[in-house]
């Protein structure tokens, strides 16, 4: 029998690429440490022409190196008093280690600074790629960028060429960070795990990423198994609006209210209708724009109603690997006629709604109702919608949302309200429940 390469036998299957400004680190320390360490206020005018857009980190670095002055002991001090360790950085590397995940810092900022705070916290055995910071004895520094890219010339290290270089060697290649200097990396990473700033970026740019907000949370991004996916209904995966417009312009007209479109509507059907008329009717007008709404609507949901595109196959592709189950502000006796009617009930597991003996959303009574009948657990479990709303009420359960992007709500929209993802279509959501290494 011949012996497999070795080459196949023990390349990594995986690669985690950490930024570390921001990231590794909590605070960032390349604009202080510059700062802090300059002789001569020219610094202003090529720091303004970098956030004008009309340099890079290379030029910067060029242009201020002659007008700083350090010792190694001031580096040290810096470390000291401004850098800060992920406090669940070592132990998120420990676990890598262990699943022969390879991990390498790439960092705009300074390889002197990063070998400080690594070696003040027993942090060893990691690549580093980053700028160059000489100290000569004189206290005279120089900057020096080993991994920019000669003919792009923007920034002082390009992570994007080194995740390039990388590729040959990783099936997966996922990157970890949160600004500027990661946006071009992240284009081309399997998979972005984003901070702050990179995660609008990614959601502006159809990016897929998953939200974090520390490495205490890497691990189980990157590990768990989805075992329940719960739904949103109206947007997510019934097209519904035309209806629901219907109805309530015809409430209105009985009323003497003026119309609304159908973009107002949607920006608001997320609530309950109970809500929806305390809103927009007098106090004494609500119990008859109930009754008038829901005798319209009764005659025309099931025509006006269809399945959002995607939908029927995206449950069908789940189904034998992932409990499913519909939790939404639709009258639970509308979902579970309509969702009979197109065909979407055989998918589910529970169908939860308004009038169902819980609290409507962004109150987390549904949610607790449908993990509890499950018997799933809330990390296991995430919910799908399109609206702030589905968001805001995941986290009041404290469950994961997947928001799914549309004309009526922006990515970068629902990326103001914190969900687990983003995803432009409902269709990525099968590859998105399996773990990523």
């Amino acid at each position: 029998m011949n012996e497999p390469s070795s080459t196949n036998s023990f390349r990594p299957r995986s690669l985690i690429l950490c930024d570390f400004d921001g990231t590794v680190s909590a605070k960032d320390t390349v604009n202080r440490l510059v700062r802090d360490h300059l002789t001569d206020p020219e610094w202003r005018f090529h720091v303004k022409r970098y956030m004008r857009g009309e340099i890079g980190s290379f030029e910067v670095y060029k242009a201020v190196a002659p007008l700083m002055t350090m010792t190694r002991d001031s580096l040290e001090r810096f470390v000291r008093e401004h850098a800060q360790l992920d406090p669940k950085f070592r132990d998120f590397l420990e676990w890598a280690r262990s699943r022969g995940i390879d991990v390498k810092i790439v960092s705009d900022g300074f390889d002197a600074t990063i070998q400080t705070l690594f070696r003040n916290h027993g942090v060893s055995g990691i690549e580093i790629f980053a700028n160059r910071l000489i100290i000569a004895d004189d206290g005279k520094v120089r900057i020096e960028n080993p991994h920019s890219n000669p003919v792009c010339g923007t920034c002082g290290t390009c992570k994007l060429n080194i995740l390039r270089s990388f590729r040959s060697q990783y099936d997966k290649i996922i990157l970890v960070g949160d600004g500027e200097s990661d946006r071009h990396a992240a284009q081309e990473a399997d998979m972005v795990l984003a901070l702050k700033e990179l995660f609008f970026y990614c959601a502006r740019n159809g990016i897929p990423a998953i939200r974090i907000d520390g490495f205490d949370e890497v691990p189980s991004m990157l590990s768990r198994r989805i075992e329940a996916v719960t739904f949103d209904m109206d947007g997510t995966l019934v097209d519904s609006i035309d209806s629901i417009t219907d109805a309530f312009n015809h409430m209105f007209a009985e009323l003497g209210y003026p119309s609304m479109t159908s973009e107002q509507v949607i920006r608001v059907t997320s609530i309950s209708l109970l809500d929806f008329v305390r809103t927009f009717l007098k106090p004494e007008e609500s119990e008859i724009g109930i009754k008038v709404f829901r005798d319209y609507y009764d005659t025309i949901f099931l025509e006006k109603t269809k399945p959002v595109p995607g939908a029927l196959e995206t449950l069908n592709a789940l189904n034998g690997s992932t409990i499913q189950g519909i939790v939404t502000n639709k009258r639970g006796k509308y979902a579970r006629i309509l969702a009979e009617h197109l065909g979407i009930a055989t998918n589910m597991t529970r169908i939860i709604g308004a009038e169902d003996g819980f609290k409507a959303k962004p109150s987390p009574e549904m949610f607790e109702e449908f993990i509890r009948s499950v018997q799933t657990e809330k990390e296991e479990t995430i919910y799908v919608g399109d609206a702030p709303i589905d968001i805001q009420a995941a986290q009041n359960a404290g469950i994961d949302s997947f928001a799914i992007a549309s004309r009526y709500f922006s990515a970068e929209e629902l990326a103001q309200y914190k969900p687990r993802r983003i995803l432009n279509n409902i269709t990525e959501l099968p590859d998105c429940l399996g773990p990523l290494v």
